[in-house]
C-alpha cells in the first residue's frame, strides 16, 4: 500500500472516531469508559501516523531540505506551525506527551514552517484497533490507567499496551503516556 492510500485511511479513521465520540468533551469530570480509552487511543495512533508521514500533502506541497547532515521535509500546510501542530495534537493528547511526541519525532521550526527529517514508510500496521479492548489497571482523582488488548491481523495474537490517561479541564480525558 502506498503513502498516500495510509494516509486516506488514517484521515477516514480519524474522522470515524470523531463522529462516533461526538466531539464534545464531558460537561464535568466523566468516567473515563473502556470504549473510550479505546477510542481515544484509536484516534491517536491514526493522528500520529499522519503526523510521522508529515501531513495530508496537497499536489507540489511536499518540499524537502538539509540541516545539520540530515535530510527533513516541511509538514504539510494543516500542520506547519506550531499552533496548527499542538492543536491537533491536543486533541488526544496532553501538552507533556505533545511536547515529547515533538521531540520524539525530530519536529522543528525552519524558515518559518514545522518540518520533520525524512524517513522511510513505515509498514503498514496489522493492529485490529476497531476491535481492541480495554481493562481498567488504575484509577485516581483525574488519572487512568488502562491495558489495552490490540489483535494482530489474523494471527489470533494480540499486542497489549499500556495507557495513561489524564483529566484536562475544559477538553475532556486525553492520553498522557502511551505505551512507555
Amino acid at each position: 500500500m502506498n503513502k498516500r492510500a495510509l494516509n486516506v485511511m488514517a484521515v477516514i479513521l480519524l474522522l470515524l472516531m470523531l463522529a462516533a465520540c461526538g466531539g464534545n468533551p464531558p460537561a464535568g469530570q466523566a468516567a473515563l469508559t473502556p470504549r473510550d480509552a479505546v477510542e481515544l487511543a484509536t484516534g491517536w495512533t491514526g493522528t500520529a501516523a499522519i503526523i510521522q508521514a508529515g501531513g495530508l500533502y496537497k499536489e507540489g506541497e511536499y518540499k524537502t531540505f538539509d540541516h545539520k547532515g540530515m535530510e527533513y521535509r516541511y509538514l504539510a500546510a494543516h500542520l506547519d506551525t506550531k499552533k496548527k501542530l499542538k492543536a491537533e495534537l491536543h486533541n488526544f493528547v496532553t501538552k507533556k506527551k505533545a511536547k515529547r511526541f515533538m521531540k520524539d519525532n525530530g519536529i522543528l521550526k525552519h524558515k518559518g514552517k514545522l518540518s520533520s527529517p525524512v524517513t522511510e514508510a513505515a509498514p503498514a500496521s496489522l493492529l485490529q484497533w476497531e476491535i481492541a479492548t480495554a481493562r481498567v489497571l488504575k484509577t485516581k482523582k483525574s488519572k487512568m490507567t488502562f491495558e489495552l488488548t490490540v489483535p494482530i491481523g489474523d494471527t489470533r495474537t494480540a499486542e497489549t499496551m499500556i495507557v495513561n490517561y489524564r483529566y484536562v479541564k475544559k477538553s475532556g480525558w486525553r492520553i498522557d503516556k502511551f505505551n512507555e
